[in-house]
């Protein structure tokens, strides 16, 4: 089960992960070797060469680019990178969770592409865009049968420009002028399930995720949060900085992961001046989390401190630093490895979760059922997924076909508290809980397998102990699904 074709206006390209790495606090002047090497004499002397002689009359200052950039591209490490200024920029709007744009997070369902999410405070917001609205044309050019990267390029442009978005929302078409300007991606988001627990989502570790996470978390603790996840999932990390400030809310002191330069001599990262919290914590990790988010993650393990739900993560083990260069540009060295506080290697290897859950829906019902959330109502339409209430971005796909409602079987197993199994011998799928076991063989009756997801029939299933409380509607648009236990 993935999550469900979202993209935001702003940032996780593919690259995502390699780029935004575990960086020391700030940019360095790069100092100038005090003596000129052979080596650097004979580049400079091909450039030369290259400049007179080349019928193609290149400039010095795009010699020096491809002579810079080959030079990185022969350590075949992803994670050292030679930038440009207008790339620094780039990279460090990535980093603050920065991007020129309207606002908006975008997702696809089969109408269409439709908007997921306003950020507060972006020209969207202001403009009168809303959650739920379903795109039709971007400058009036219609978005039929486009996906969310067409219509994100559509949408953006140069700062200071406008955009004409028209959408549908119910039964009314509406067009919206939307200004173009830089966007502060939230970094920190917090919620609040019905029974009292808290959640806390983040994006990346800017320079002020630290600071964001204490405000956010005093909130939540104002409002009598019992436990807390704190959601690292697709987090490509950032400053680690950040990640030090953010232990110190559940960690009083200690290290916080062990260095290892070139010539491999350990430099712990120390802190101090912590604390800790009256409620258990529970953290959610994918295969996208890397680099910051495994520094804290790891060592929220290490002490005790949290329980982790998920998938294994990047393994992203490594850390960066950006150095200035005197000519213009930037150049951002991999300096050194790092270790969690117990010592356990991260890079290239990753770290496991303690409960280990496929599945983006899946996950996050595992988690706020170990916290504490006992089977919350359940409701899903094609764009707006709520779990007690509460709008989630991790979705719930329905299938309906054959005069049956089909969800994912991962997420029904999570709500019901049970696990999902393959059954070699059997070629079958096993749902498992407390109340039983119900076996489901691909190509039977009940089951449904697309793109590699396996999907149960509610209406077999709600028959069987396994889902012997299980009470659900489905008008064909909107799915309730919720138990005896659910409020």
């Amino acid at each position: 089960m993935k999550r469900k074709k979202s993209m935001n206006m702003w940032r996780r390209s593919a690259a995502a992960v390699l780029s935004m790495t575990l960086l020391l606090p700030a940019a360095q002047p790069l100092q100038a070797a005090g003596t000129e090497s052979s080596g650097a004499s004979r580049v400079q002397e091909v450039m030369e060469l290259l400049q007179k002689k080349h019928v193609s009359a290149p400039s010095a200052d795009a010699l020096s680019d491809a002579a810079v950039k080959a030079m990185v591209e022969s350590l075949e490490d992803p994670y050292t990178q030679y930038f440009t200024p207008e790339e620094l920029q780039q990279f460090e709007d990535a980093v603050e969770n920065q991007y020129v744009g309207i606002g908006v997070r975008i997702g696809l369902e089969p109408e269409g592409v439709y908007i997921a999410d306003v950020f507060e405070g972006s020209p969207a917001k202001e403009a009168g865009l809303a959650p739920g609205d379903l795109i039709v044309t971007v400058g009036g050019t219609s978005v039929a049968g486009k996906k969310t990267g067409e219509v994100a390029e559509l949408i953006a442009g140069e700062p200071g420009t406008t955009v004409v978005v028209g959408v549908v929302r119910g039964s009314e078409t509406k067009e919206f002028t939307v200004s173009r300007k830089k966007v502060q991606i939230p970094t920190v988001v917090s919620r609040v399930f019905p029974s009292k627990v808290g959640y806390l989502e983040i994006a990346s570790f800017s320079s002020d995720a630290d600071e964001l996470l204490e405000k956010e978390l005093a909130e939540l603790k104002s409002q009598g949060i019992r436990s807390l996840i704190l959601d690292l999932r697709d987090n490509p990390g950032g400053l680690l900085e950040s990640a030090k400030g953010m232990i110190r809310q559940f960690v009083k002191e200690g290290t916080l992961i062990h260095t290892l330069d070139s010539s491999r001599v350990d430099k712990p990262v120390e802190f101090s001046g912590g604390t800790t919290q009256p409620f258990p914590l529970y953290v959610l990790v994918n295969e996208n989390s890397a680099s910051a988010s495994e520094v804290l993650t790891g060592a929220l393990q290490d002490y005790g401190a949290a329980k982790v739900i998920g998938a294994h993560t990047y393994g992203k083990g490594s850390v960066q630093s950006v150095y200035e260069l005197e000519g213009g540009g930037a150049l951002k060295v991999t300096i050194e490895e790092y270790l969690t506080p117990k010592n356990r290697k991260v890079n290239h290897v990753g770290l496991d979760p303690d409960v280990a859950v496929e599945g983006y829906l899946a996950q996050l019902l595992t988690a706020l059922r170990l916290a504490g959330e006992k089977e919350p109502v359940l409701t899903a339409d094609p764009r707006i997924t709520t779990v007690g209430g509460v709008m989630v971005q991790d979705t719930l796909d329905v299938v309906r076909e054959g005069g049956q409602t089909y969800v994912p079987a991962r997420a029904l197993a999570a709500y019901l508290g049970g696990t999902v199994q393959w059954n070699e011998a059997s070629r079958s799928v096993v749902l498992v809980s407390a109340d039983g076991t119900t076996m489901y063989t691909p190509g039977e009756g009940g089951f449904l397998l697309k793109e590699g997801t396996g999907f149960v029939s509610l209406n077999g299933v709600s028959k069987d102990a396994f889902g012997s409380s299980l009470q659900w509607i489905d008008d064909g648009r909107k799915l309730t699904i919720r138990t005896g236990a659910s409020k």
